[in-house]
């Protein structure tokens, strides 16, 4: 559940449609509508829910928001002199975790207390939901190839390629394709990754009066879930990221004056409605 929201939060900032400003505005609504779909929360869970979410939205305007536009400034530089490498966009991804990090680190000790006052009948509700979300996901992959999963992410990164360019051009969506059947296979450990996920979450949430415990298997869950993962799959994710920075690279030096110019207007934006949040009071 908490992941989930984070996941929200992030996707409200970098990959809606609308402002980022309204979006961050009613990100306070967001968040509690995500909340009811996977329990019902009493009135007393439900203030102090409330008063996390305030907190943390004060404080992630006021500390999180500038690191953001900082990393984003820093996106522009790079891309514009063309100074990326891969090595440099592992470094972005990494920043990237830590944005992830730091907000589970502020969230934690306040979020924790209300999980474990959660009754039997809540935890249910929230595991039913997750079990739910792994069976879709386990059929939507389900019998699909190799060639039909390239071609699915192919048309997935073209649309969002698409939205920070306007239209782009075949010799880009070649790029794009190429970098996809170049990327190395994690579907199966990935699922099973979120199996074991699961598994370890269902325990804790069965543990949780268990406070020592319950704490430093969230801790894991939430801030160091790669801990989980092999370390076959681990190695691969990060080729595989770099192997998605160097497509980036060439995707970048393809670019027609018109679509840097869309990508410019498109992050300057972005950059601007972050600052102006930060300085909102």
């Amino acid at each position: 559940m908490s992941k989930k929201l984070i996941v929200l939060l992030l996707s409200s900032l970098l990959f809606v449609g609308c402002s980022t400003k309204i979006s961050y505005f009613f990100l306070d609504w967001a968040i509690e509508w995500e909340v009811e779909e996977y329990v019902d929360l009493t009135s007393e869970q439900q203030d102090k829910f409330d008063i996390i979410i305030e907190s943390f939205l004060v404080w992630h305007r006021q500390q999180e928001l500038p690191r953001y536009r900082d990393q984003l400034s820093l996106l522009s530089t790079l891309t514009n002199q063309q100074t990326m490498t891969p090595e440099l966009w592992l470094k972005q991804v990494s920043m990237a975790k830590a944005h992830w990090s730091r907000i589970f680190d502020f969230v934690m000790p306040d979020l924790l207390p209300i999980l474990a006052s959660l009754s039997d009948e809540q935890v249910d509700q929230v595991l039913t939901q997750l079990k739910k979300e792994q069976k879709e996901l386990i059929e939507e992959y389900a019998g699909k190839d190799k060639a039909e999963l390239i071609i699915d992410s192919d048309k997935r990164i073209a649309k969002k390629l698409s939205e920070w360019t306007g239209d782009i051009t075949d010799a880009q969506k070649d790029i794009i394709h190429q970098a996809n059947t170049q990327r190395l296979a994690t579907l199966d450990m990935w699922l099973e990754y979120r199996h074991e996920w699961l598994s370890q979450f269902e325990q804790a949430m069965k543990r949780r009066q268990q406070t020592d415990y319950f704490t430093q298997q969230m801790k894991l869950l939430m801030i160091s879930p790669d801990e989980l993962k092999s370390e076959v799959y681990r190695d691969n994710v990060t080729e595989n990221t770099r192997k998605f920075g160097s497509m980036l690279i060439a995707l970048n030096q393809t670019f027609s004056q018109k679509q840097r110019k869309h990508f410019d207007k498109k992050l300057a934006e972005l950059v601007e409605d972050l600052t102006e949040l930060h300085l909102d009071k």
